[in-house]
């Protein structure tokens, strides 16, 4: 009897395993389309509050730093405005969306974006960056970016409601100056190079803007 018991359990849980599994890479994409979409979102709020002139900040940070020049650093917030009551013409808080950072160390250029869900959480990171790296630590071929003569890098990550990184991808230039994936085991020789996310930084900047208002 036993034994026939262990045989339907074992049959169950191969039946189960798959459909939690597709259950599992269902919510993954989930996730992801609406990063997507949320993203494309965000684009057009950006363009519509660079166009209108309102719920949009930016902060920049200049230092000169020895041996090594200016480097600029600024902050852009893109924002919804919250109200109480559709009729009350004061915004009662709000909702952050996307922040881009742009910052240059001596001839090298950094761009983040950093998206949130309509809960204030990570939902999608993304930075473009150019850098000064040998080509011989990478185990493949490096392309320059023209404009500024160095290889340029991008990283995309996408976050679950957790905060849990669900996909990473990473990507290069390739000889016809498009980007193109690479692997997990092509980034590892040059992995520093890639700018870790900070999601409490640029929110706790927006915060301490707008926390009074």
């Amino acid at each position: 009897m036993k034994r026939q018991t262990i045989i339907v359990l074992a049959l169950l849980l191969g039946f189960a395993m798959p459909v939690l599994a597709q259950g599992k890479t269902k919510k993954v994409e989930d996730r992801i389309q609406l990063a997507r979409e949320k993203y494309a979102d965000g684009l057009a709020l950006i363009n519509e509050s660079v166009e209108e002139g309102f719920n949009y900040a930016t902060v920049v940070r200049n230092q000169n730093w020895a041996a090594i020049g200016q480097k600029i650093d600024s902050l852009e917030f893109y924002y919804h405005e919250l109200r109480k009551e559709e009729e009350d013409p004061y915004p009662s808080g709000y909702a952050l969306r996307m922040v881009r950072r742009k910052f240059n160390i001596t001839v090298r250029n950094h761009l983040q974006e950093y998206l949130f869900d309509d809960q204030g959480r990570p939902l999608f990171y993304y930075t473009r960056f150019t850098e000064l790296v040998d080509e011989s630590d990478c185990g493949f071929p490096l392309y320059v970016n023209p404009e500024v003569g160095l290889p340029q890098f991008e990283l995309r990550l996408y976050y679950d409601e957790k905060g849990n990184v669900i996909r990473t991808i990473y990507k290069t230039l390739d000889e016809n100056g498009k980007m193109k994936e690479i692997s997990e085991s092509q980034v590892k020789p040059i992995k520093g190079l890639f700018l870790d996310p900070d999601f409490t930084y640029v929110k706790s900047v927006f915060d301490a803007i707008y926390s009074n208002e």
